[in-house]
């Protein structure tokens, strides 16, 4: 008799199966480890009064986001309906916090603290080490419904804006930087450098972000950069443009010394997208050169968009420390976005961040980075579940004390 051919589905559940794991094998070690971890962030509240762990507060809003929670309420409520559960390897003490309470304790955790400490627990559970150069993309975010018009009782309260920092090599947001309300990206890029390493790197950004202070800021950490050059800079731009034309382009089509070009085709829909790179050292003819530090080259990019018969050009502009070298030049350009694609849009995709409307800027940065953790492990066993993000959040949810442990001897492999 044939032997019945196994679907696609079926396949990826027998494959699953290999990392069933049964309620007394599992090895709580991670999740303890994550909470002796948490016992290091500060804790401003007197302590006569604290009537709940702080590292309680935060496991548990871990796991529960894990297992498709996305605000406080819904955390609260996982923690009543797990609380057998969850008493493995937390005591909960003084039983389970109001959504109010989550909320105000994350008020209260310096993000700084916290996300250093899920950077750290990230890397150690999955194995992160990278010794090769990393490009990385600094982008921010905004959570739009954290904002409240003014009335009677308040001023006006914007929405809480984030600079993130995106490692290409770890796959995971590095560093968080609140934007303050009187300030914007420009004047905080400093203050992020400060926090990650810089030295032997690749910095991207966009252009709002291309200034000649953040610029030297990056070489003095002795990093490299690979920037656009937009109309905020538009004397710059202006040349750039006229230095670009189409003899420019066809004399760095020819590869000569100091000079260099690669492209790509893609497929999109009916569309055909052509990416063509040009670096040049030509660099010299500039009148403000000795005031961008550390310029090596300038660069194009030349999108044309083919579609119905239809063409379309876009031209991009950049500025770069590094020497001639096409590929790492055009790589730093395609990775910047995925800042956007594989941070960002999961925020608010998977996690709901920008429906958030928590008005309290410090436990929604917290809250975001939590999320961030849960993305950089929902990312590492995606591949075994052959599903989006979502749906093994989902899945998660509806067996979580069996599926949780799947979840985290995959991580474990």
């Amino acid at each position: 008799m044939k032997k019945k051919k196994l679907t696609k589905a079926e396949i990826n559940e027998k494959l699953l199966d290999k990392y069933k794991v049964n309620l007394e094998e599992l090895n709580y070690d991670a999740l303890r480890q994550f909470k002796e971890k948490i016992k290091d962030l500060s804790d401003t509240r007197q302590k006569g009064k604290v009537k709940y762990k702080i590292w309680d507060i935060i496991v548990v809003s871990f796991l529960a986001i894990l297992g498709n929670c996305n605000d406080w309420q819904e955390i609260r409520e996982f923690a009543i309906a797990k609380k057998s559960w969850l008493k493995n390897f937390l005591m909960l003490t003084g039983g389970i916090p109001s959504a109010i309470t989550y909320k105000r304790v994350f008020s209260i955790i310096k993000p700084e603290e916290l996300e250093n400490i899920c950077v750290l627990f990230a890397q150690d559970v999955l194995k992160l080490f990278s010794s090769k150069r990393d490009i990385m993309n600094i982008d921010g975010k905004t959570d739009n419904r954290s904002k409240r018009n003014e009335n009677d009782i308040r001023d006006k309260i914007k929405s809480l804006n984030v600079l993130n920092v995106y490692s290409n090599n770890l796959g995971l947001c590095i560093a968080s930087e609140k934007i303050e309300d009187k300030t914007n990206e420009i004047t905080t890029i400093p203050k992020i450098l400060e926090r990650i390493n810089v030295k032997g790197n690749i910095i991207t950004w966009d252009a709002l972000n291309t200034q000649k202070s953040n610029v030297e800021m990056v070489i003095n950490l002795k990093g490299d950069y690979v920037v656009p050059i937009k109309l905020n800079q538009e004397n710059f731009y202006n040349d750039l443009v006229l230095y670009f034309n189409d003899t420019q382009l066809e004399i760095i089509k020819a590869n000569g010394i100091g000079k260099a070009y690669t492209k790509e085709i893609e497929k999109s829909h009916s569309a055909i997208i052509t990416y063509e790179y040009f670096q040049t050292d030509d660099i010299s003819w500039y009148y403000d050169l000795k005031n961008w530090k550390g310029i090596k080259s300038f660069g194009a990019v030349k999108k044309t968009i083919e579609k119905n018969g239809n063409k379309t050009i876009e031209m991009r502009y950049y500025i770069s420390s590094l020497y001639i070298d096409i590929e790492t030049f055009s790589k730093a350009i395609r990775q910047h976005w995925n800042v956007e694609n594989k941070l960002h849009w999961h925020l608010d995709f998977t996690f709901k961040q920008d429906d958030n409307s928590t008005m309290d800027k410090n436990a929604l940065l917290n809250l975001q980075i939590l999320k961030k953790l849960c993305l950089a492990f929902l990312n590492d066993v995606k591949s075994i579940y052959n599903r989006s993000l979502k749906l093994i959040r989902f899945r998660l949810s509806l067996s979580y004390e069996t599926e949780i442990l799947r979840f985290f001897n995959i991580l474990a492999h």
